[in-house]
């Protein structure tokens, strides 16, 4: 009830201020919100208002390089308010939405209070979004109810939702101020910026699977036809299992992966390591002579194995690790082949991941 529905961003002519003390995530979030307007095909430019945070400036303009979208700013101009003003007289005909990067603070204080005010009235913005860290707990509850008070809150960004808070700090910010949870960030690409949904944000929260965002991940990673003829065959060879390998590593960083299946606290050096086989396994498949890969069973044989293991670089106790990963999966591919209900309510749930 607190958190709401899933939001609805609006796609269209609008300009969205952007707030929030000095670590947020504020300028980065700018970025962010560029590329997913862009990508909805509207015209984004971004506007550097924080004139306070040493570097700020360089950090906007060197994003929006990277978005390839529009920019604005006054370097060394000290007055926010000016800023503003330059940049509507120069942008606002020429691009469908702004987003300005406010100034923020290492604390809040009357003077960021006063310069805010200025900025939202020159501005004129239709949506005035708070950005916090995940990680900042009851103080964002203290946070969202000052800058609610200063210029009336819209919404709110939770960044780093990767790391290990998980969001507690955006309950208390839109208990106190009222807003809705609009954007969340889970990691650091431009591309990781997503719409909140309230069913995907409490799923994190308590620490259940984000089936909805790693059903999506599948549906994108997963369109290798051989992958996909395996799965209805019920039968899988080296050349199907290493498409499933680049498929899951597709579906991005095996630390948001393991996220969204519910498992949070996976330590870095084991996370590193699991990446780390998957490299070795894809070396070793792509040493394999055709025959081998789709005669699974000729891979038993040791001096196949240590040939394998000299041409990919790896050792043979790595190769022979592969072979038994690759029997579990070809047991797991004929019991899906043979759970009918199971890939059917799949299906449903995900309708363009053909099984």
């Amino acid at each position: 009830k607190i958190l709401g529905e899933k939001f609805e961003p609006r796609i269209g002519k609008q300009k969205i201020l952007l707030l929030g003390l000095f670590g947020s995530g504020k300028t980065t979030s700018a970025g962010k919100m560029a590329k997913f307007y862009q990508s909805k095909g509207l015209k984004v430019a971004v506007i550097a208002a924080d004139v306070h945070r040493p570097a700020a400036f360089e950090q906007l303009q060197q994003l929006s390089e990277q978005v390839k979208c529009g920019f604005f700013g006054i370097k060394g101009e000290k007055s926010a308010p000016r800023i503003v003003e330059k940049a509507l007289e120069e942008l606002e005909r020429k691009y469908d939405v702004l987003i300005l990067d406010s100034a923020g603070r290492s604390a809040f204080d009357e003077e960021l209070v006063k310069e805010l005010k200025q900025v939202s009235v020159m501005f004129k913005p239709d949506e005035k979004f708070l950005v916090v860290s995940a990680d900042l707990g009851q103080v964002a509850g203290k946070q969202a109810q000052e800058f609610n008070n200063a210029v009336g809150l819209t919404g709110v960004i939770i960044t780093k939702m990767d790391g290990s808070g998980k969001g507690g700090g955006a309950l208390s910010s839109i208990a106190v101020s009222g807003a809705r949870v609009a954007f969340i960030g889970v990691g650091e690409k431009l591309t990781d910026l997503q719409v909140f949904d309230s069913t995907r944000f409490v799923a994190q929260l308590v620490g259940f699977a984000d089936l909805p965002s790693l059903l999506e991940k599948l549906k994108e990673a997963s369109d290798e036809e051989l992958m996909q003829k395996a799965l209805e065959e019920g039968k899988l060879d080296f050349s199907s299992f290493l498409a499933q390998m680049r498929a899951m590593r597709k579906m991005g960083p095996l630390k948001q992966i393991m996220q969204m299946m519910g498992v949070y606290d996976v330590p870095e050096e084991m996370v590193a390591q699991s990446e780390g086989k998957m490299k070795a396994f894809e070396a070793a498949v792509l040493s394999m002579t055709p025959t081998e890969r789709k005669n699974p069973d000729l891979m038993k044989s040791k001096q196949r194995q240590a040939r394998v293991a000299k041409g990919a670089g790896i050792t043979e106790d790595q190769v022979r690790e592969l072979v038994k990963n690759f029997e579990k999966s070809v047991k797991m591919v004929k019991q899906l082949k043979g759970n009918k209900g199971l890939l059917k309510r799949l299906g449903k749930m995900a309708p363009n991941f053909k099984f």
